[in-house]
């Protein structure tokens, strides 16, 4: 296992970089603590882990949702929590080496530039990789039932995990494709109230953009339908529903790789909103997926109100259609299947 300094490294002070090599070498090692007496103590030792553990997402050997401190007469020391012994560890390590290999492999066969890389992975893991959602009401109350869900090796060998599963499994897939990637850590909400929750940031020839493929994924297990609604958004774009540290990642303001603007189903205004669902319905799709720009002016009932459009379009006389649909207001994406 191969660890190095990541894309988190270039955004820490001089204190916390020290921190971090220091904290990367007791990974490199598989050490079962780290010693922190050289470590500043001004230094948010749980923000420069973050960064190490997001910079270098193949580090599984122990428990990452719990962390002890330890004080003595010779200084501070983490404990880490869950410790395998360092057989189990190796071969853990190397099953989840050649997993995201074989991955990496897949997608290179059926992509052909930076963007459709991008998007074959992104679409991989929605398809193979469930959210724990067991784990997620565990967490709630403060347990944990299944740390291995936190993990690239839950999400990418057990195709089960929550958030920090899922963006860990892709950062290191992304890796092996060639990409800088590191995990962004913050509050996001799916529902209603926000809540811990980690994503990507990627960068793509000196551009940055941000992909949460959690939240898609959840879509997906809804919905049975490939969902690109967090994939390559900028930083305005994502903080309608997603809040975190700006100064701790690099500026994402480029929105050149959203599928809905490669595809042409990004929409400013009415009439070009009404030219995609008719140019949709001629081709005799069942599946509409459109962005529409905050200038559009929508009803209370958005959802509802978009899915009325989709029908009216796709109805014909005397007939009967319905649709199953989806609309999030925080990234102006909708999405409805005609039954």
């Amino acid at each position: 296992m191969t660890l190095r300094e990541g894309m988190g490294f270039q955004y820490l002070s001089p204190q916390e970089q020290q921190a971090y090599k220091i904290m990367l070498n007791a990974f490199s090692a598989m050490a079962p603590s780290i010693d922190c007496s050289k470590i500043h103590p001004s230094v948010d030792l749980i923000k420069v882990l973050h960064a190490v553990l997001g910079d270098n997402p193949a580090v599984i050997y122990f428990d990452k949702t719990k962390f002890e401190t330890e004080l003595s007469f010779f200084g501070k020391r983490i404990i880490l929590v869950g410790v395998h012994p360092k057989s189990q560890a190796e071969k853990m390590n190397l099953a989840l080496e050649e997993t995201a290999n074989k991955i990496a492999s897949s997608v290179k066969t059926r992509s052909s530039d930076e963007y459709s890389l991008l998007i074959n992975l992104y679409e991989s893991f929605q398809k193979n990789i469930k959210y724990d959602d067991k784990e997620l009401q565990a967490n709630s109350r403060g347990l944990s039932n299944n740390p291995v869900s936190h993990n690239a090796y839950g999400a990418l060998i057990n195709r089960l995990a929550v958030c920090d599963g899922f963006s860990s499994a892709f950062a290191l897939a992304a890796k092996k494709l060639g990409f800088e990637c590191m995990l962004v850590i913050g509050r996001s909400t799916y529902t209603t109230s926000f809540a811990e929750h980690a994503w990507n940031i990627i960068k793509v020839r000196n551009k940055y953009y941000h992909l949460d493929v959690t939240w898609d994924a959840r879509r997906y297990n809804e919905f049975a339908e490939l969902s690109y609604a967090y994939f390559a958004l900028t930083d305005e774009e994502i903080s309608s529903d997603h809040t975190w540290n700006k100064a701790a990642t690099p500026v994402c303001s480029y929105n050149d790789f959203s599928y809905y603007s490669k595809n042409g189903l990004y929409a400013n205004n009415t009439e070009q909103l009404n030219k995609i669902i008719k140019a949709i319905a001629g081709k005799q799709a069942n599946v509409f997926k459109i962005k529409l720009s905050r200038c559009i002016k929508l009803p209370n009932n958005a959802g509802d109100y978009l899915a009325q459009m989709v029908l009216n379009e796709v109805a014909k006389p005397g007939g009967r259609k319905r649709a199953s649909y989806g609309w999030n207001e925080h990234t102006r994406c909708f999405f409805a299947k005609i039954v």
